[in-house]
């Protein structure tokens, strides 16, 4: 899928990361955040797919890019320190070029803490957490801004069960039926939730 994207390079502490961004309407601005490199995650990952999939379909700009050391991007992994500046640097990447947008951040699995992490420091539109590995580690202290966490109903490492108490007035837990941490299968279904709830997440 490339959704009319192009090729960007994003400096992130005097390394350049590759990402690709697609050109919205000028309404809602999107970072995607891939899962973890040391497992084979990166911007190409079939749910970071789904995710700029369903929010480009609701005219939003997107930006995906890979992680320091994954891909071609220059330097090496930082166990989620340098990831998150890697995180800011995009985000301040995608605002140069959409400066009127309201801002969304979006996150898969190692993706999600990132996005976790650093939602605090924006103001957000919209907040996106699919499989949030909460089985593994905690998750930062999320802002009061409209969210969506996803996992899926067999998920071991984003348990819907352990979700389910971040639910509230503007939290929605989605648990999708047949779904694993992987999403093979599930993608569609997650993408047709993202697709759904696009809207409400910027207000």
């Amino acid at each position: 899928m490339s959704l009319g994207e192009r090729a960007v390079v994003i400096e992130s502490g005097g390394l350049r990361l590759e990402g690709m961004r697609h050109d919205g309407e000028g309404r809602l601005a999107a970072v995607i955040l891939h899962p973890h490199p040391r497992y084979g995650g990166d911007m190409d990952n079939h749910v970071v797919a789904a995710v700029y999939g369903a929010l480009a379909a609701h005219g939003a700009a997107t930006l995906r890019f890979n992680f320091r050391g994954t891909g071609r991007s220059e330097g090496r992994f930082d166990n989620g320190n340098g990831e998150r500046d890697d995180a800011r640097a995009a985000i301040a990447a995608l605002r140069e070029t959409a400066p009127g947008a309201q801002l969304v951040v979006a996150g898969y699995s190692f993706g999600a803490l990132i996005a976790a992490d650093i939602a605090a420091e924006y103001e957000l539109a919209g907040l996106i957490l699919v499989s949030p590995p909460v089985a593994f580690a905690p998750l930062g202290a999320l802002p009061d801004v409209p969210a969506l966490i996803v996992t899926g109903e067999f998920d071991d490492v984003a348990p819907a069960e352990a979700l389910a108490g971040l639910a509230g007035l503007r939290r929605k837990v989605a648990v999708v039926p047949g779904a694993g941490h992987a999403w093979w299968p599930g993608a569609d279904l997650l993408s047709a939730e993202l697709f759904a709830n696009a809207a409400d997440l910027a207000g």
